[in-house]
């Protein structure tokens, strides 16, 4: 190993260390006795369900008697943290635990991304970003599935930048699979095909177009066999057809009436928007009564969109209500008041930076549209449902990587200006060296 490979291993290892104890600190520290809720609860129970053999099922439903087949969320996490339940250990401390190791593997990864991008030093700079950054390492005390979805789109976007480097069919094909795994945690990511994938492959310099086709359909045919299982699955078990969840219904529902579209809670979300379903109905009946009031409200108030589009584009660049955001955090997410401040604060200058990031990544004619593709996604998920500051997750790493290369810039640029003022200095402090080099 060189020295420099070596220097850099070590530092990434040092930092990632560092963010081991930021992530088991928050947890049992601050996160011990909190109490789980909203989809964190779903995981919670969903997973002690599944390693007891229940299946994929409503869990709050089975506690109060009844068995219902649930799909609201993609699979990928459950089966993680049902991994540790297997064994016994089913507490939320347990599954807090264990999802932390997805969130070092992310600090990691984003290390590696960085190097990719540019090189070591921006690789560091990510890293440590991303160790202390509350809107990376929160999400693991909250038992959310982001904690899973953000390590995978890392893992996306170095498989993306080695396959840039040094195009292959092999790469490619482990694109494909990452690509489904991603779908396989947040039902949004399969855009990571159409929006990484597809230019990836198209881009791709040297390659006859008809071996081009022939490498996007081997990459687009992994991301389907990973799904081929749970898509299979569910086209078994429901009324009504179902594919990767039944979570997009309920939720463009829950963001769908007057509370949503009017006032001050304009591009949120509120139980108020529900309306009312026989409790015994399968979940994909229950899709079809959500969607066709929804769509009966938008169509109803289709002259609002625009606001209520502008307004979740607001919140989820905090830039529209973000105190008010900041305490929904709180009250609706359950995520502590001094974690959803300092994600905001921190998210400010992390934002400005990732934008003069990418003009360098520019200019240098550097590999920047799937770092792009990941708030394009984020954008697009918030457009056709609503903004909370968790649904900007997957973007978050992408976020960081440009916001190192700003720095680095920075650093670069301070460096060489420092070098240029030391030359002059020393030319103008030894200007009879320049007459013994020409001699006169």
């Amino acid at each position: 190993m060189k020295p420099a490979t070596r220097r850099f291993a070590w530092t990434l290892a040092a930092i990632t260390v560092a963010s081991v104890v930021i992530r088991v600190a928050y947890v049992l520290l601050v996160r011990r006795d909190a109490a789980v809720q909203g989809d964190g609860l779903y995981y919670h129970y969903g997973a002690n369900l599944l390693a007891q053999g229940h299946g994929f099922i409503v869990p709050l439903e089975y506690v109060k008697g009844l068995t219902l087949q649930a799909a609201d969320h993609p699979p990928l996490y459950l089966l993680w943290l049902a991994t540790t339940s297997v064994f016994g250990l089913e507490s939320p401390v347990t599954h807090m635990l264990w999802t932390c190791v997805l969130g070092t593997a992310t600090v990691v990864v984003i290390g590696l991304v960085g190097r990719e991008v540019v090189g070591p030093r921006v690789g560091l700079i990510a890293a440590a970003v991303a160790a202390v950054y509350p809107n990376i390492w929160s999400h693991d005390g909250m038992l959310q599935s982001e904690s899973l979805a953000i390590l995978l789109v890392v893992v996306v976007l170095l498989l993306a930048c080695r396959y840039w480097a040094r195009p292959s069919l092999r790469l490619l094909a482990a694109l494909g699979v990452a690509c489904g795994l991603a779908a396989l945690t947040r039902s949004e990511l399969l855009l990571l095909v159409p929006f990484v994938v597809v230019p990836l492959v198209w881009f791709t310099k040297r390659v006859a177009v008809r071996e081009k086709v022939k490498w996007l359909s081997v990459s687009v045919v992994a991301t389907a066999v990973v799904l081929a299982p749970w898509v299979g699955y569910n086209l078994t078990r429901f009324e009504h057809p179902v594919y990767l969840s039944t979570g997009y219904e309920v939720t463009l529902l829950t963001a769908s009436c007057d509370k949503t579209w009017y006032g001050q809670y304009t591009g949120y979300w509120s139980f108020e928007c529900g309306v009312p379903t026989r409790r015994r109905d399968d979940q994909s009946q229950k899709a079809i009564v959500y969607r066709r009031a929804a769509l009966d409200y938008i169509a109803d108030n289709k002259a609002r969109i625009p606001v209520v589009v502008a307004a979740r584009w607001g919140r989820i660049t905090g830039l529209f209500r973000p105190a008010q955001q900041v305490r929904l955090d709180h009250d609706a997410e359950g995520r502590e008041t001094w974690v959803a401040w300092a994600s905001l604060l921190m998210f400010y200058p992390i934002a400005v930076l990732a934008v003069l990031g990418a003009i360098v990544l520019r200019r240098r004619r550097v590999l920047l549209f799937p770092l792009v593709a990941l708030p394009v996604i984020v954008l697009i998920s918030v457009t056709l449902t609503f903004a909370t500051n968790r649904y900007r997750a997957i973007a978050e790493p992408a976020l960081v990587v440009l916001a190192a290369v700003a720095v680095d810039a920075v650093i670069e640029r301070i460096r060489t200006r420092r070098g240029r003022e030391a030359a002059r200095v020393d030319a103008a402090e030894h200007p009879a060296d320049d007459h013994v080099l020409t001699g006169s």
